[in-house]
């Protein structure tokens, strides 16, 4: 009698596919990611003056003529106040888009304070914008860190952060960035900003200039 022939065998084939079909996913996911961090400055490479800052941190300034104008917009601050962007106006100001449970934000926080008590009498001003977060825990964080500016509350960061032509969005935290004295943006950080890079960016705000490579 003879011995049964062994039928084709489906499985490596299976395997392959399903290996395959995993390798696009993880292919688009890193595609689609890499898209959403450059996407919103993407109209202003060519003129813009870009480094890296470290581990997925990105530093861009732009040239006088390449800057986006902040639009006008108001908002509930977690402080209880109210906020209008006309507040920003006639000198150099920092935004900055956080949450409390943002690891990196809790890092970048004392810097943010430090020099916002170093600038304040140059007349800077520092606005926060809290998003997707629980305000309870965003005034806890404000108390943690001694964060000495304002903050718009979650609810009202959707107007706020579309004020800023696409320059921040609530998906990319800790974001910051630095508006000359004209309301137009000058330079964006996303990531984690170091002390001495945002004294730098605030000073080449003031007179206007943007500087390659820092």
């Amino acid at each position: 009698m003879s011995a049964p022939v062994p039928g084709p065998d489906r499985a490596g084939p299976e395997r392959n596919l399903k290996g395959s079909a995993v390798l696009l996913l993880v292919l688009v996911l890193v595609a689609v990611a890499a898209w959403y961090l450059t996407g919103p400055a993407r109209d202003s490479t060519d003129t813009a003056a870009s480094s890296s800052a470290g581990s997925g941190d990105v530093i861009q300034q732009y040239g006088e003529g390449d800057r986006k104008a902040v639009e006008p917009f108001v908002g509930s601050l977690l402080d209880g106040g109210e906020f209008d962007s006309t507040a920003l106006q006639g000198g150099v100001s920092v935004v900055n888009v956080w949450g409390s449970w943002c690891g990196p934000c809790r890092e970048e926080a004392p810097v943010l304070a430090q020099v916002a008590g170093e600038t304040e009498d140059e007349g800077v001003q520092f606005l926060g914008i809290n998003v997707r977060d629980n305000p309870d825990a965003a005034r806890a964080f404000e108390r943690t860190f001694d964060v000495p500016y304002p903050s718009i509350v979650p609810d009202d960061s959707p107007e706020a952060l579309l004020a800023f032509g696409g320059l921040l969005a609530s998906a990319a935290v800790p974001s910051t960035v630095v508006v000359d004295p004209d309301g137009m943006v000058a330079a964006r950080v996303v990531g984690t900003v170091t002390a001495p890079t945002l004294r730098a960016l605030i000073e080449d705000a003031s007179t206007g200039s943007a500087v390659t490579g820092r």
